[in-house]
């Protein structure tokens, strides 16, 4: 097995595929990715056994499934992978099996809609973020030998091999170069803790661009990263604005999603999107079942507050639908029995004081009084407009 590959080894109960059913949930950006591998015809047995690696008769049987019947590809009875199970399904395929194919296409990028602190792998034993990918690899593929040499103190040997790889497309490459190892991986993790750009992860203000701070990490110990932010004023910061009066470039327009005609700008990076591809099971029971999201990088409260839900479920009209900031206060969304079957966007208008903390970790709470019916929460994301308190 290459030193590039996925710390999960193919033993069954290794560390990565511990997490596999969550982590590989169907609709999930990590299981598109997979499927999307899986089902790309230049994905053959030499790739699965050689690149991945997968066990040699993993690969077979996977391609063979894709094949059909007649196994022959590219043919009237080929099919295509349409969720993990199938995968799992095959045989020699297990929980080991998927985590490499997982840590393959997060390597690749063919896992998108990843926050940028979330882990993209292990890469010859050093863990790296989506962020600290994307600037490794444009290191890679921009420095100059001699500054790969001098300023980041890349061996020459690795160096050579960076050179002659350009353009290096992704980590998985990157790590599998001849004389790229855990040594020179670590000197491209030094280089990337220093100088963080605005918008990337941090962890402290030392750690970010000159004229950058570490905005918004959580108090709650639910994250230790914030994100570097601008924190200078911006002309316009406070004005009013509407639908109809925007706010300039660099700010945004805040009140107007919790129902008033006029709202006020603030710098746009008090805005954020957060989604959790939840995938938790509805049973048909009263029991509370409970889905955590985590904000970081934004002001200190919220202003606006949207919720959107992804929900299959047999009776819907009769879940009740709440939530929990990282303080502790909660908003009742929906109440089903009440109210009726839940729609898939609601702004948080009750409930939630608006001097509470916006980073941290929130919880969506579902329950179902009435024992009846059952489904899945999917997905919920948090739409947040934030300020200083």
């Amino acid at each position: 097995m290459s030193c590039g590959s996925p710390v999960s080894s193919n033993e069954p109960g290794a560390s990565l595929a511990v997490s596999q059913s969550q982590a590989l949930a169907d609709g999930t950006p990590a299981s598109t990715g997979v499927l999307a591998f899986l089902n790309d015809g230049s994905t053959t047995v030499a790739v699965l056994d050689n690149e991945v690696p997968l066990d040699v008769r993993a690969a077979q049987a996977l391609i063979a499934w894709r094949a059909g019947p007649d196994g022959v590809e590219h043919t009237a009875d080929d099919r295509r992978f349409v969720s993990i199970a199938q995968v799992d399904a095959v045989a020699y395929v297990g929980p080991a099996t998927l985590a490499d194919l997982e840590w393959y296409a997060r390597g690749t990028g063919r896992v998108t809609e990843l926050p940028l602190d979330a882990l993209v792998g292990h890469f010859d034993g050093l863990p790296f973020t989506l962020a600290e990918a994307r600037r490794t690899l444009k290191l890679a593929n921009t420095e100059s030998a001699s500054s790969l040499e001098t300023t980041y103190g890349i061996a020459p040997l690795a160096v050579q091999d960076i050179l002659a790889a350009r353009p290096i497309a992704h980590m998985v490459e990157l790590s599998r170069l001849a004389n790229v190892d855990g040594t020179v991986m670590q000197q491209f993790k030094t280089a990337m803790s220093t100088l963080v750009p605005e918008g990337d992860p941090c962890t402290i203000d030392t750690t970010c661009a000159a004229g950058l701070v570490c905005e918004g990490i959580p108090n709650d110990g639910s994250s230790s990263y914030g994100r570097c932010r601008n924190t200078a004023p911006i002309a316009g910061d406070g004005d009013t604005c509407s639908v109809f009066a925007p706010c300039q470039s660099g700010l945004s327009c805040h009140g107007i999603p919790s129902g008033a005609s006029e709202g006020w700008c603030r710098p746009a990076w008090m805005t954020g999107e957060f989604t959790q591809y939840a995938d938790v099971a509805l049973p048909a029971s009263t029991a509370l079942v409970e889905s955590a999201n985590v904000v970081v990088g934004l002001a200190t409260v919220p202003e606006d507050i949207i919720v959107e839900v992804d929900v299959a479920h047999s009776s819907a009209h009769r879940l009740v639908l709440t939530l929990v900031d990282p303080g502790g206060d909660t908003a009742l969304l929906w109440d089903g029995p009440n109210e009726g079957t839940p729609p898939s966007r609601i702004s948080v208008t009750r409930g939630i004081s608006r001097d509470s903390s916006v980073n941290g970790r929130w919880r969506l709470r579902v329950t179902n009084p009435s024992g009846v019916g059952s489904g899945t929460l999917r997905s919920w994301k948090l739409k947040l407009n934030s300020r200083w308190d």
